[in-house]
Protein backbone atom coordinates (compact mmCIF):
# COMPACT_ATOMS: atom_id res chain seq x y z
CA UNK A 1 0.00 0.00 0.00
CA UNK A 2 2.70 2.62 0.68
CA UNK A 3 4.19 1.91 -2.41
CA UNK A 4 1.01 2.13 -4.46
CA UNK A 5 0.71 6.16 -2.36
CA UNK A 6 4.44 6.69 -3.62
CA UNK A 7 3.57 5.66 -7.12
CA UNK A 8 0.50 8.03 -6.79
CA UNK A 9 2.64 10.83 -5.84
CA UNK A 10 5.33 10.79 -8.09
CA UNK A 11 2.86 10.27 -10.76
CA UNK A 12 0.85 13.62 -8.98
CA UNK A 13 4.50 15.84 -9.70
CA UNK A 14 4.92 14.33 -12.58
CA UNK A 15 1.45 15.34 -14.19
CA UNK A 16 1.69 18.90 -12.69
CA UNK A 17 5.51 19.34 -13.78
CA UNK A 18 4.26 18.37 -17.55
CA UNK A 19 1.33 20.88 -16.55
CA UNK A 20 3.49 23.66 -15.58
CA UNK A 21 5.91 23.22 -18.90
CA UNK A 22 2.73 23.07 -21.04
CA UNK A 23 2.00 26.38 -20.16
CA UNK A 24 3.69 29.03 -22.22
CA UNK A 25 6.02 31.16 -20.64
CA UNK A 26 4.02 34.38 -19.73
CA UNK A 27 1.00 33.41 -20.38
CA UNK A 28 -1.98 35.82 -19.69
CA UNK A 29 -3.71 35.47 -16.88
CA UNK A 30 -7.46 35.94 -17.14
CA UNK A 31 -9.50 39.40 -16.00
CA UNK A 32 -11.28 39.07 -12.98
CA UNK A 33 -12.82 40.56 -9.94
CA UNK A 34 -11.37 42.78 -7.36
CA UNK A 35 -8.07 42.96 -9.29
CA UNK A 36 -5.72 46.28 -10.19
CA UNK A 37 -4.44 47.01 -13.50
CA UNK A 38 -2.90 49.60 -15.90
CA UNK A 39 -3.07 50.41 -19.30
CA UNK A 40 -0.21 49.67 -21.67
CA UNK A 41 0.79 50.80 -25.20
CA UNK A 42 3.16 50.20 -27.40
CA UNK A 43 4.68 48.34 -24.75
CA UNK A 44 4.70 51.19 -21.98
CA UNK A 45 3.37 50.62 -18.82
CA UNK A 46 0.51 53.55 -18.15
CA UNK A 47 1.32 53.39 -14.45
CA UNK A 48 3.29 56.55 -15.09
CA UNK A 49 3.02 60.23 -15.33
CA UNK A 50 4.80 60.78 -18.17
CA UNK A 51 2.19 60.80 -21.50
CA UNK A 52 3.25 57.90 -23.74
CA UNK A 53 3.71 58.60 -27.71
CA UNK A 54 1.12 57.57 -30.05
CA UNK A 55 2.63 58.35 -33.85
CA UNK A 56 -0.61 59.80 -36.06
CA UNK A 57 -0.62 59.07 -39.90
CA UNK A 58 -0.04 63.32 -40.21
CA UNK A 59 2.51 64.26 -42.59
CA UNK A 60 3.97 68.02 -42.93
CA UNK A 61 2.81 71.01 -40.54
CA UNK A 62 0.03 69.74 -38.19
CA UNK A 63 -2.90 72.84 -38.03
CA UNK A 64 -4.82 73.18 -35.27
CA UNK A 65 -7.34 70.88 -34.57
CA UNK A 66 -6.04 68.66 -37.27
CA UNK A 67 -6.81 64.63 -37.01
CA UNK A 68 -5.93 61.78 -38.62
CA UNK A 69 -5.57 58.22 -37.65
CA UNK A 70 -2.70 56.25 -36.25
CA UNK A 71 -0.14 54.42 -37.50
CA UNK A 72 0.16 51.10 -37.66
CA UNK A 73 1.89 48.36 -35.90
CA UNK A 74 1.09 50.16 -32.38
CA UNK A 75 -0.63 48.38 -29.59
CA UNK A 76 -2.97 48.42 -26.85
CA UNK A 77 -2.99 46.33 -24.33
CA UNK A 78 -4.38 45.94 -20.10
CA UNK A 79 -1.23 44.52 -17.46
CA UNK A 80 -1.91 42.87 -13.89
CA UNK A 81 -0.52 44.93 -11.01
CA UNK A 82 -0.03 43.19 -7.68
CA UNK A 83 0.70 44.35 -5.20
CA UNK A 84 -0.84 47.51 -5.83
CA UNK A 85 0.72 50.61 -5.29
CA UNK A 86 -1.23 52.92 -3.07
CA UNK A 87 0.14 56.15 -4.06
CA UNK A 88 -0.80 55.86 -7.70
CA UNK A 89 -4.83 57.33 -8.84
CA UNK A 90 -4.34 56.42 -12.22
CA UNK A 91 -4.37 52.57 -11.21
CA UNK A 92 -7.68 51.12 -12.45
CA UNK A 93 -9.62 48.25 -10.75
CA UNK A 94 -11.76 45.75 -11.59
CA UNK A 95 -14.23 45.62 -8.43
CA UNK A 96 -16.61 42.51 -9.66
CA UNK A 97 -16.25 43.00 -13.58
CA UNK A 98 -14.44 40.75 -15.40
CA UNK A 99 -13.70 43.07 -18.68
CA UNK A 100 -11.80 45.92 -19.52
CA UNK A 101 -12.62 48.29 -22.55
CA UNK A 102 -10.73 50.63 -24.08
CA UNK A 103 -12.06 54.49 -24.44
CA UNK A 104 -9.81 57.29 -26.27
CA UNK A 105 -10.06 61.27 -24.97
CA UNK A 106 -8.73 64.16 -26.51
CA UNK A 107 -9.08 67.79 -27.17
CA UNK A 108 -12.26 67.98 -29.01
CA UNK A 109 -12.65 64.42 -29.39
CA UNK A 110 -13.67 61.76 -27.84
CA UNK A 111 -13.42 58.10 -29.31
CA UNK A 112 -14.82 55.05 -28.10
CA UNK A 113 -13.96 51.66 -28.60
CA UNK A 114 -15.19 49.64 -26.30
CA UNK A 115 -18.02 47.55 -26.09
CA UNK A 116 -20.47 50.64 -26.01
CA UNK A 117 -19.24 51.67 -29.14
CA UNK A 118 -19.58 48.45 -30.71
CA UNK A 119 -15.62 48.73 -30.94
CA UNK A 120 -12.81 45.99 -30.98
CA UNK A 121 -10.68 47.03 -28.16
CA UNK A 122 -12.04 44.99 -25.34
CA UNK A 123 -10.03 42.75 -22.58
CA UNK A 124 -10.62 39.74 -21.17
CA UNK A 125 -6.74 38.47 -20.79
CA UNK A 126 -3.71 40.86 -19.75
CA UNK A 127 -0.67 40.94 -21.34
CA UNK A 128 -2.31 39.99 -24.49
CA UNK A 129 -1.50 43.03 -26.69
CA UNK A 130 -3.97 44.09 -29.28
CA UNK A 131 -3.37 46.11 -32.32
CA UNK A 132 -4.47 50.10 -32.40
CA UNK A 133 -6.95 50.10 -35.10
CA UNK A 134 -6.28 52.70 -37.56
CA UNK A 135 -9.47 53.50 -38.26
CA UNK A 136 -9.42 55.68 -35.35
CA UNK A 137 -10.08 59.37 -35.32
CA UNK A 138 -7.69 61.22 -33.32
CA UNK A 139 -5.77 64.87 -32.68
CA UNK A 140 -2.50 65.18 -34.92
CA UNK A 141 -0.79 66.76 -32.05
CA UNK A 142 -1.55 67.31 -28.19
CA UNK A 143 -2.11 65.55 -25.58
CA UNK A 144 -5.09 63.30 -24.15
CA UNK A 145 -5.91 60.60 -21.87
CA UNK A 146 -6.62 56.55 -22.75
CA UNK A 147 -9.24 55.35 -20.16
CA UNK A 148 -8.79 51.27 -19.57
CA UNK A 149 -12.23 51.14 -17.99
CA UNK A 150 -13.81 48.13 -16.27
CA UNK A 151 -17.40 47.13 -17.99
CA UNK A 152 -19.73 48.52 -17.02
CA UNK A 153 -18.12 51.19 -14.25
CA UNK A 154 -19.57 50.08 -10.73
CA UNK A 155 -18.32 51.10 -7.83
CA UNK A 156 -15.63 50.36 -6.10
CA UNK A 157 -14.20 49.49 -9.95
CA UNK A 158 -12.28 52.63 -12.01
CA UNK A 159 -10.62 53.13 -14.57
CA UNK A 160 -6.93 53.39 -15.41
CA UNK A 161 -5.97 56.37 -16.99
CA UNK A 162 -3.28 56.60 -19.10
CA UNK A 163 -1.26 60.53 -20.22
CA UNK A 164 -0.70 60.29 -24.35
CA UNK A 165 1.20 62.60 -26.57
CA UNK A 166 -0.70 62.12 -30.21
CA UNK A 167 2.50 62.74 -32.26
CA UNK A 168 2.34 63.83 -36.43
CA UNK A 169 5.40 61.87 -38.35
CA UNK A 170 7.71 64.45 -40.47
Amino acid sequence: MRSLGRAVGVLGVAVLTWAALSTPAGAAGVVGPKQFFTGVINGKDGNTTIPITIKMACFGPVRPGQTGHPMSGQTVAVHQLFPPSSTTASLGETGGDSTIGVFFAAPASAVSIGPAAGGTLVFTRYDKPKPLPTSLTLPCSGTGTVWFSPIPVVPPSRSASVPVDFVGQP
